[in-house]
Parts: C-alpha cells; sequence; structure tokens
C-alpha cells in the first residue's frame, strides 16, 4: 500500500515538472498558457423533412464544405471533408480560436458542375453569392447522378479557455436540405413522337452560402435526357431547388417548333396536386396525353405524379 502511494505522488511530481519544463498546457496545474487551449464544436449532420418521422442519413452525400461564421455573421474560416458516410456517429471537428459566437453553414455535393466564389475573411456574410450552377449560352450544366444539400446551424458559443481552465468543445448538429429534383416529363399519344420536344426553365442557379437562391440570377435552360416509345416520348431532368417566384417554365413544342404548351411549371402544375409537397418531394413525373385535331396535336390532359390537373376541350385548343 506505501509502495503504490509512493509511485503515485512520484508520479505527479514528474509530470508537474514535465509540464513545468515544456512551458505549461491544458492539463497541467498551471494555467498560465490557457489561451493556447483547443477549443472547437463537433457537428453532425443529418436530413428530415417535415415528411419524416426521424432523422435520415443519405448515401449520396459524399462530401461536405462548412463555412464558418462568426457573431456578426462574418465568414471565419471554411472546412472541407472528403468520403463522407453520415451515420448517427459522425461527426466533423471544426477547430475554432479564439473563443467568441459561431454558427456554421454546410453544403455538400458541391463539385464540378458548380463555380464556388472565394471568399474573404471578416468581409463575405451569409448573404454573399457562393456557388453558380455553371451554364454555357443559358443551358445549365447536366446534373443528372448528383445531389445537393445545404443547411445552417445555430449559434454556438465558445468560452475564454481561462474561464474553463483547459481545452473546450462543443456539440451541434446542422439539418441538410436537398435542393436537387429529379422531373420526369412523359408525352403520349402522338405518331412520331420524335417530333416532339420539352423544356424547363427556371431561375435557379445563384445561391447564397446560407442556401436561398438569389433573385438575381438568369433563367437556365436544363437538358433532357430523352427515350421514345411507339407513341411516347420521355423527358428526364435534374433540376435544382423548386421554389415559387423564380420564373419556373415547363414548355412543351410539337414538330416544326409548335408550342402546345407553356406554363408556370409550379404553380399550374406540381402545386396543383394536393399530395405534392416540395419541402418532402424532390421525385415528380408529369403526363401529358395529347391528340391530333386540324392537322396539329393538342394537348388534352395533365397529370402529375398520376393525379388529374387539368382537361382540355380539344376545339377550344385547335389554335393553340
Amino acid at each position: 500500500m506505501k509502495r503504490n502511494l509512493r509511485s503515485r505522488i512520484v508520479a505527479t511530481l514528474l509530470f508537474i515538472t514535465g509540464t513545468f519544463f515544456l512551458g505549461g498546457g491544458c492539463d497541467s496545474v498551471i494555467y498560465d498558457d490557457m489561451l493556447d487551449c483547443p477549443q472547437g464544436v463537433y457537428l453532425k449532420f443529418y436530413t428530415m423533412t417535415p415528411c419524416d418521422a426521424d432523422s435520415l442519413y443519405p448515401a449520396n452525400i459524399k462530401n461536405l464544405n462548412v463555412f464558418v461564421f462568426d457573431e456578426n455573421d462574418r465568414f471565419v474560416a471554411e472546412y472541407t471533408e472528403e468520403n463522407v458516410a453520415l451515420s448517427s456517429d459522425y461527426e466533423m471537428l471544426i477547430p475554432i480560436y479564439p473563443h467568441g459566437s459561431y454558427s456554421f453553414t454546410a453544403w455538400a455535393g458541391i463539385d464540378s458542375h458548380y463555380t464556388l466564389q472565394n471568399l474573404q475573411q471578416g468581409v463575405t456574410t451569409k448573404d454573399d453569392l457562393l456557388l453558380q450552377l455553371k451554364q454555357a449560352s443559358g443551358r445549365a450544366e447536366n446534373l443528372k447522378g448528383t445531389a445537393l444539400y445545404a443547411g445552417t446551424s445555430e449559434t454556438v458559443f465558445l468560452p475564454d479557455p481561462e474561464s474553463v481552465l483547459g481545452a473546450y468543445y462543443e456539440h451541434t448538429a446542422i439539418r441538410l436540405t436537398q435542393y436537387t429534383n429529379q422531373i420526369e416529363v412523359i408525352v403520349e399519344g402522338m405518331q412520331h413522337p420524335e417530333d416532339f420536344s420539352v423544356e424547363i426553365s427556371l431561375r435557379n442557379g445563384d445561391y447564397a452560402v446560407k442556401g436561398n437562391i438569389l433573385l438575381n440570377g438568369q433563367s437556365l435552360q436544363y437538358p433532357p435526357e430523352y427515350s421514345y416509345g411507339d407513341s411516347t416520348l420521355t423527358a428526364q431532368f435534374t433540376t435544382l431547388k423548386l421554389e415559387t417566384g423564380y420564373d419556373d417554365w415547363l414548355t412543351l413544342r410539337g414538330k416544326e417548333d409548335k408550342v402546345l404548351y407553356h406554363e408556370d411549371m409550379l404553380g399550374t402544375l406540381l402545386l396543383q396536386n394536393p399530395d405534392v409537397n416540395l419541402s418532402c418531394d424532390h421525385d415528380f413525373v408529369i403526363r401529358f396525353k395529347v391528340k391530333e385535331n386540324n392537322d396539329t396535336y393538342v394537348v388534352t390532359e395533365v397529370w402529375v405524379n398520376d393525379w388529374l390537373i387539368h382537361t382540355y376541350d380539344t376545339e377550344i385548343h385547335s389554335d393553340y
């Protein structure tokens, strides 16, 4: 018993002596250098729409860009993580110095399809431009097979290291919202489906750091991927965030580029389906039924996710 007590005393003295010669430290009994003690925030990431019962950890989230902001919402630093596999146990450590209040904006899925702005430390705010979807002559990059998410944290306070006498780490979580959507447009009822085309144009290619669409962005036409059946055309699109008020148009054209349908895609189509919730749903099927009338084709029915949205009198639309 005495030997064990003597060993503990010697070990303690050696630790104090070694710490003294190393200039102190966060775990020492000498607190001269507390300002050098490490601090940071552990971030968790998850998704959860209003329609989900619990947190989800999408497998298609593979990378993370985290932007740190101070109490005045000024940019402090950026941290990135590759080969991410989200789970309830996954955390990303953001080291922070000095102490104070901080918040975080996270993006997942930023890749070569986007132009990323260089943020200026102490100048850039969350309302400033962060990324733009690349385009050429108004035609957006093809986003097939990609996913984009964004989210922000609550403000976290890290205390003065001297007040807590050592290292200090806080924990918070960021709920990520999916921005990418898959839209399938099916046109049925024509003899030569290759004569038809579908256009989706949206003003949703420019985003602020905090994730909102910037109003002054250019309207972009998203590229379709076509497939054809005996009397059917299918056009598949991958678009960014769907939100009303950003010039969202869906156009159906027939032979010789004749416009058969041109309407607000969200207001007159998607949101007319009572089961569609843009905060929850990211996969949509829009189905047009057309009929030949007076040497042309007219739209007779429009469906969204198997819900009949519109029917048309072909006589009324014969001169469309």
